[in-house]
């Protein structure tokens, strides 16, 4: 009996050690629970739908106060649009007007995207992949249809005519600028274009993910300073007075991701529409005419 019972002690010390772990680990992760839809595949999907919920009413109550003296909404947007079009000027040059409903769309969906987050029990849909890929995907799609559509079957060569091999003198030249014209370079090129979607959407989910957890690490301590009570309270005074500067950091950090997305895609954009730089400014020189759009994309990158 005393064999049994100690083997019976000993089988459920480590069952009840582990059910206690798995309480305190299910306690710990009911702050996260706590946004809506959390855990939830279609939970990006529905933020992004609030998000589109609130600037369909933000719009309709825009138009429905227009006046000649802006009040404070009708500014808000104006000022938006206006910022937005002025880098698209800046970057694109005169064809940036053109885009602004793509760019602005894109700005405003964005930045209010970030700071959804900031609300309690909202998640911010960009700090989830699904819709920062959907996001850089868009750009990417829409920069080389462009470029096709503009250029035709040049906007391909140009990946081919970053040098040229015949303008070569030796033999041996000619063979190594074949070899660099039409398979390393070229191959170089493509692995650039085809990074450039992914950076656009780590970049967009990295910073706002990174958000979203120093936001949720600080309320997971308030409520686990306030449950112990007692030292626990004075502890608790940390988090609560960190809180309003990381909040402060996220509206910042939520505006700088929202016109760094637009601002790269502009870039993007606008050197499709433009050709490849060097391929373009020596045209430029060759008749004697300075390249605006190069030196706006250049000005851009500086």
């Amino acid at each position: 009996m005393d064999q049994s019972s100690q083997s019976l002690s000993s089988t459920a010390a480590p069952a009840a050690l582990a059910a206690s772990g798995t309480a305190q680990a299910s306690h710990a992760e009911a702050w996260p629970d706590a946004v809506i839809a959390q855990g939830n595949p279609w939970q990006p999907a529905i933020s992004a739908g609030i998000v589109m919920a609130l600037i369909f009413a933000l719009a309709v109550l825009g138009l429905s106060r227009l006046k000649k003296v802006p009040g404070l909404l009708q500014n808000l947007w104006e000022f938006t649009y206006e910022w937005v079009d002025d880098i698209g000027l800046q970057v694109i040059g005169p064809e940036g007007p053109s885009l602004m409903p793509y760019f602005f769309s894109a700005f405003v969906f964005i930045l209010l995207s970030n700071l959804l987050g900031l609300i309690p029990y909202l998640m911010s849909p960009t700090a989830r992949t699904d819709t920062t890929v959907a996001l850089a995907l868009c750009t990417f799609f829409l920069t080389h249809i462009l470029g096709l559509r503009r250029k035709g079957f040049a906007y391909i060569s140009h990946f081919f005519h970053i040098l040229d091999a015949s303008k070569e003198s030796s033999l041996l030249s000619k063979g190594i600028t074949f070899v660099l014209q039409w398979a390393l370079l070229p191959a170089i090129e493509i692995i650039g274009e085809l990074a450039r979607p992914l950076s656009l959407a780590m970049r967009l989910f990295g910073n706002i993910f990174a958000k979203e957890i120093l936001l949720t690490v600080l309320a997971a301590l308030i409520l686990k300073y306030f449950e112990a009570g007692g030292t626990g309270w004075l502890l608790m005074v940390m988090p609560l007075a960190l809180r309003p500067g990381i909040l402060v950091l996220g509206v910042l950090v939520s505006v700088i991701q929202a016109a760094v997305f637009v601002g790269l895609s502009m870039m993007y954009i606008g050197g499709a529409l433009a050709g490849h730089e060097g391929h373009e400014e020596g045209e430029a020189q060759a008749h004697g005419a300075p390249d605006h759009g190069v030196q706006h994309l250049k000005h851009a990158e500086a």
